[in-house]
């Protein structure tokens, strides 16, 4: 579709040539200009958004140039940076796929009546659009894409310490944390923070050196990533795999937007994690600083040979900002988290509830902050939810069974008249149709039988002993004389052949 819009952006006064990042192009709206490179390293990118119902007091920041179409479109020219390429994954039939068998289809998907238009042209690699409450998925986007998380996967951290750890509980600063790369909150060595002030770290100032405090405090960071992976397993999140608890890029760590979605819908269900998740600061301790003695202290110490002028002190507790970008641009937002790293690109869970209703997006991949694109996303979801048909849902906790292709258990279908490859004819009911009965064995000797025997039964203890043994003898005879008759006209003799062999 966005190669379509050439045609449509030109026709509309878009030209060739308005393709500013971040301003409007005037001369774009007289005539077509010629074009103007994009910075080293970006490509221009052509986004078209329907015509939705924008929310009133929303406040867009839309990076690019935009110019309306005749039928109430929008198209926004931008230069983006290359996306990131997902990681090689299983083929999953399209029934093992978590969340409904559409899932398993490329590109966007969705199911609308007509007259609804298809959701906005977005930059990312992929995403997830569903009612919070419900879990009905209404549009998505490569759902099951697996990808880097970057910080997003900060909500799986929290959803795993929350039930765990005693909010009160106190964790000293180590060399560790103020070590963390990217991101940090600011912990020091020795400074004393509770668990609930690393919380505030990691969820508002996504501070990876809150993380791996937090780690320690819940036993250390291999714990910490062990009982993760089990939190996401119970989710039904098969495609997450974590490896470090910041969501700093690691070999082999990866989710998908249908597992982030799963995930903060399971967060937003904790109430401590939602308090913060709308918070846009928090007070965050000061730590140890060193700070210089007084001018006296100082001397005193020089005349007693005490040593050094300077200690360690708990520092003034400061502010930290809530870095999810929608927070102050579009109403009602209540969670989740962004993240970002230069392999992962943008990342972001967002939650908003406006007028009695509650969305959820994922998305992954994006060259572009969330800032620009996601609201017209949420637009599409609030204007036209009550039509989208859903295409899949989010699997409610313990309900999904991990897929055979990604390690699951074996699926069988009784469905199948068919027989498979491992039936033997001595398993009747693998030669059966799948709604034909199967005869079950005979367990008890029919009338006819138990008469037969009793009469040859009588037959045989009427005969004198002599008669018996006679009889016996003759049949005897009989046997070995049919067996030589056998081999005469066979030609074939039993010696010297190997015994337990066959020979034709």
């Amino acid at each position: 579709m966005i190669l379509a819009l050439a045609g449509a952006a030109a026709a509309a006064g878009l030209g060739a040539g308005a393709t500013a990042y971040g301003a409007t192009s005037a001369a774009a709206t007289t005539k077509a200009t010629v074009k103007p490179a994009c910075p080293a390293g970006l490509t221009e990118t052509r986004l078209m958004t329907p015509s939705a119902t924008p929310l009133a007091t929303a406040r867009p920041r839309l990076a690019g140039t935009v110019r309306s179409l005749p039928g109430g479109q929008t198209v926004r020219v931008a230069c983006l940076g290359p996306q990131p390429t997902p990681f090689q994954a299983p083929a999953l039939v399209p029934e093992h796929v978590v969340g409904g068998p559409r899932l398993a289809e490329t590109g966007v998907v969705t199911d609308l009546p007509a007259g609804v238009p298809v959701p906005p042209d977005m930059p990312h690699v992929s995403y997830v659009l569903a009612d919070l409450d419900t879990g009905e998925i209404l549009a998505a986007k490569n759902a099951h894409a697996w990808l880097r998380p970057a910080s997003t996967l900060k909500a799986l951290t929290a959803l795993t310490v929350i039930p765990r750890l005693d909010p009160g509980t106190v964790v000293f600063g180590a060399a560790e944390d103020t070590l963390a790369d990217g991101t940090r909150v600011g912990i020091t060595v020795g400074g004393r923070y509770t668990v609930d002030d690393l919380l505030n770290g990691l969820l508002l100032g996504s501070g990876n050196d809150a993380a791996y405090a937090l780690g320690r405090a819940f036993g250390g960071r291999s714990t910490l990533i062990a009982a993760m992976n089990t939190e996401a397993a119970r989710l039904g999140a098969w495609d997450t795999v974590a490896v470090d608890p910041s969501g700093l890029d690691a070999e082999g760590q990866r989710t998908s937007a249908f597992d982030l979605a799963l995930i903060g819908r399971a967060a937003m269900g904790l109430a401590e994690y939602r308090r913060r998740a709308a918070l846009p600061v928090a007070t965050f301790p000061g730590g140890l600083v060193l700070r210089s003695a007084s001018p006296s202290t100082a001397a005193a110490k020089r005349s007693t040979g005490s040593g050094a002028s300077a200690t360690l002190v708990p520092g003034a507790p400061y502010q930290i900002q809530n870095h999810n970008q929608l927070l102050d641009v579009y109403p009602g937002v209540i969670g989740v988290k962004n993240g970002y790293t230069s392999l992962a690109q943008g990342t972001y869970i967002g939650a908003v509830r406006y007028n009695g209703r509650a969305l959820i997006v994922a998305e992954m991949g994006s060259p572009e902050a969330q800032v620009h694109s996601t609201p017209a996303l949420l637009d599409w979801g609030f204007t036209y939810a009550a039509q989208a048909r859903p295409v899949g849902h989010l699997v409610a906790p313990g309900s999904a069974a991990q897929p055979p292709e990604l390690g699951g258990p074996a699926v069988t279908s009784s469905a199948s008249p068919t027989l498979s490859t491992s039936a033997t004819m001595s398993d009747p009911a693998a030669w059966q149709g799948a709604n034909e009965p199967v005869p079950a064995p005979s367990s008890s000797p029919t009338a006819f039988e138990v008469a037969l025997a009793a009469g040859v039964s009588s037959w045989w203890a009427g005969l004198p002993d002599g008669g018996r043994w006679g009889l016996l003898g003759g049949l005897a005879v009989a046997v070995l004389g049919l067996g030589a008759l056998l081999r005469r006209l066979s030609g074939r003799r039993l010696s010297g052949r190997p015994r337990g062999t066959y020979q034709p």
